[in-house]
């Protein structure tokens, strides 16, 4: 029975075979679920990140409108103190203003009191010092006239006292003569002592008014100007509001696509695959061991 030994050998060829291929098919099977297992938590773990992204850039607009919308409120409030800053710095610059305009009012109209009080003291100092002038000329005149009264009483007594003693001739005629003349004299002298009073009277009199026109000069000169109207502070205009820009908002192509799910293996495939690859193992063991066998002279064999 030669054919027992290759028949045996073909078994044990054939038993090897099946037992390789159950378990490479099981091991195929076990790496197919382990790499659609592999393959869940690939997508699991991509939309796990595009979800948290998605999430992390909403927040991070929140976050930028969050920011725009804390610094325009800041920013109001420091607008609005800015402006109350201003408005009290301008009110408190408009008070100065105006209590330096009642000031240069207040001392231009004491100065018009001042100037006005000098020159009327002027005009009445002038004028009694005129009319004590005038008063002493008229004084002096009243004294010359009764001093050329006095001397035309003499005259007439000296002319009357020579015609009572008689006298006559050229003797009588010399002494007239003599007396006329003494009295031409005295009131030519009278007469100039009269000029001369006069014009010293019209010297002082314009010496009066020199001096007034220089004391009203005076007192013009110390005389302040109009202070007119002083312009008002500037007022701050108000602080502009700025404008603001928001950040758009999101849309669904800044997260991207959503993940998908990659291929998955069929592990009942990779098990018919790998029992495929056993079975033709199979085949040719008994290909081979089928392959010995003669048939001869009516009889089979084996070679």
């Amino acid at each position: 029975m030669s054919w027992v030994g290759p028949a045996i050998s073909a078994g044990v060829s054939v038993v090897s075979s099946i037992i390789g291929g159950r378990s490479q098919a099981a091991a195929a099977q076990e790496q197919a679920i382990a790499q659609n297992e592999a393959t869940i938590r690939q997508w699991q773990y991509d939309l796990d990140q595009w979800s948290m992204k998605k999430k992390q850039l909403q927040a991070e607009r929140q976050e930028a409108v969050d920011r725009i919308l804390i610094n325009a409120k800041n920013e109001g409030k420091i607008r609005i103190y800015k402006d109350d800053a201003n408005e009290q710095q301008y009110r408190y610059a408009l008070q100065i203003r105006n209590n330096q305009q009642l000031a240069n009012e207040a001392a231009y109209k004491r100065s018009e009191d001042i100037y006005t009080d000098t020159t009327d003291l002027n005009a009445l100092s002038a004028k009694a010092a005129m009319d004590s002038e005038i008063i002493k000329l008229q004084e002096g005149k009243q004294e010359r006239l009764y001093d050329a009264n006095e001397l035309t009483i003499e005259r007439l007594q000296a002319e009357g006292a020579l015609r009572a003693k008689g006298a006559s001739g050229r003797t009588a005629s010399k002494n007239v003569q003599a007396t006329l003349a003494d009295y031409g004299r005295q009131m030519e002298m009278l007469n100039a002592s009269d000029h001369s009073a006069g014009r010293n009277t019209r010297a002082v009199l314009e010496e009066i008014i020199r001096d007034k026109t220089s004391a009203d000069l005076t007192a013009f000169a110390s005389r302040m100007l109009k202070p007119g109207v002083l312009p008002k502070p500037l007022k701050a205009a108000p602080i502009p509001i700025p404008d603001y820009s928001l950040p758009r908002v999101l849309s669904s192509y800044d997260f991207g696509p959503e993940p998908v799910k990659g291929a998955m293996a069929s592990p009942g495939a990779a098990a018919s695959a790998a029992w495929g690859s056993a079975i033709t193992s199979i085949g040719s063991a008994v290909g081979g061991f089928a392959s010995g066998f003669t048939y001869k002279d009516g009889k089979f064999g084996y070679e």
